[in-house]
């Protein structure tokens, strides 16, 4: 129950961070999606029900504060989830070069996720080639965020809670210790 309090917590701050914080410093459409980076590290580290559970009431609530489409986030992200989930038997968790492979893939997904529902569900034709204009943007962005977000992780670990192991967060690369 602790953790899943604690995943909410973060998901609140990433939805505030996301909506109401990132626009003022970045204005325009692109933006690190901070929520796909907490999905996909669930994927990587919590069951399937109780995370898919989680995952979805993540994403109904994201659209309920800036979704336009109800249900859509919710739809994307438990999709991406459970891929992840798909794949978690047969790769290393803890492997940090991981995480941001898997943030790319699920960034990708969520483009061409959203693109066919809205494509599916709308009258309004050529949607496609308006959302794959803004993939490149946004996986660098994503990817850019992934990683100060694993290093900001391991460094306020270190710091404040020095001997307890987070998931995915206990074999590190050098590269993320300083």
């Amino acid at each position: 129950m602790n953790r899943t309090l604690f995943y909410l917590v973060l998901a609140g701050v990433a939805v505030i961070l996301q909506t109401l914080l990132l626009p003022l410093v970045m204005p325009g459409h692109y933006k690190p999606d901070l929520i796909l980076i907490l999905v996909v590290y669930l994927g990587l580290h919590e069951d399937p029900w109780r995370g898919g559970l989680l995952v979805y009431l993540m994403g109904c609530c994201f659209d309920g504060v800036a979704g336009t489409f109800p249900g859509l986030s919710g739809f994307f992200l438990l999709g991406l989830f459970l891929a992840v989930r798909g794949i978690v038997t047969r790769v290393n968790t803890e492997s940090s070069p991981l995480l941001l492979l898997l943030v790319f893939a699920g960034t990708v997904l969520q483009v061409f996720l959203i693109a066919f529902a809205l494509d599916f569900f709308s009258r309004t034709a050529g949607l496609w080639p308006q959302i794959l204009r803004q993939l490149p943007l946004q996986l660098l962005l994503n990817i850019l965020a992934a990683f100060v977000l694993l290093r900001l992780t391991v460094r306020l670990q270190r710091i404040f809670i020095p001997r307890r192991d987070l998931p995915g967060l206990r074999k590190l690369d050098s590269r993320y210790e300083s």
